[in-house]
């Protein structure tokens, strides 16, 4: 299915002060089929949090830029998961759970999460250019206005909660810089990180391939929700 389940710590380069000491802070997750692909994988990585600095990820819209988006977001393969890996989730296994068709494997259909996390930033980046997406992407031009604040909404809470959940405990100094009359933030932090780009080959290495979207149906037994989750 989706490999071996761990339940790890990860350690923050970051420190925070108590009692004059400086104490590390770590951070520990939920068993998760993923975690084997980060496992003892941190590295020390240093934020470029230069107010103008040109990552591949920012600037006016280009095919180049929005693939870069899609390649860590919607473009990550869907994975399956067992029974027993369901329930180390936390999940309950209800009727309504989504599988796969028996001769396709069958296990029930998951995504990353952080995949779902980068999608709502990436939705928030293409509105701050609403005039070139909104003139073809289906995000704005199937929806209406209504539906795709709420939708903006949505993302905005769901990226406060994956940020107050992993709460950055790191230090922020400050410089005097010419031509600021008020102290000016370093943001280019030390962290420990996860290998995102190993994360996100392993899933596409161990997701599932070639079952279209139109394979994706409900089978006998399953029973709709009443309301979303």
């Amino acid at each position: 299915m989706l490999g071996r389940n761990f339940r790890i710590c990860t350690r923050t380069v970051s420190s925070r002060f108590e009692d004059g000491k400086v104490i590390n802070a770590h951070h520990c997750y939920l068993t998760a089929p993923a975690n084997s692909a980060i496992e003892n994988d941190n590295e020390v990585v240093v934020f470029n949090g230069s107010f103008r600095f040109p990552s591949i990820y920012r600037g006016p819209p280009t095919p180049e830029l929005d693939q870069a988006w899609v390649d860590i977001s919607t473009g990550v393969r869907l994975g399956r998961l067992t029974r027993d890996q369901l329930l180390k989730l936390g999940k309950e296994d209800t009727p309504s759970k989504v599988k796969y068709l028996p001769e396709d494997g069958g296990g029930y259909m998951v995504a990353l999460e952080a995949t779902h996390q980068l999608h709502c930033l990436n939705t928030l980046r293409k509105y701050l250019y609403f005039d070139h997406y909104s003139k073809f992407d289906p995000f704005f031009t199937e929806a209406k206005p209504e539906t795709y604040r709420t939708h903006l909404e949505h993302c905005l809470e769901i990226l406060r909660q994956a940020l107050m959940c992993s709460a950055d405990t790191g230090m922020i100094t400050f410089e005097w810089v010419r031509g600021f009359s008020g102290a000016y933030p370093d943001f280019n932090t030390k962290h420990q990180c996860r290998n995102f780009e190993k994360l996100i080959a392993w899933q596409n290495a161990n997701g599932i391939q070639d079952i279209p979207e139109s394979r994706i149906v409900r089978q006998e037994g399953e029973i709709d929700l009443v309301n979303p989750p």
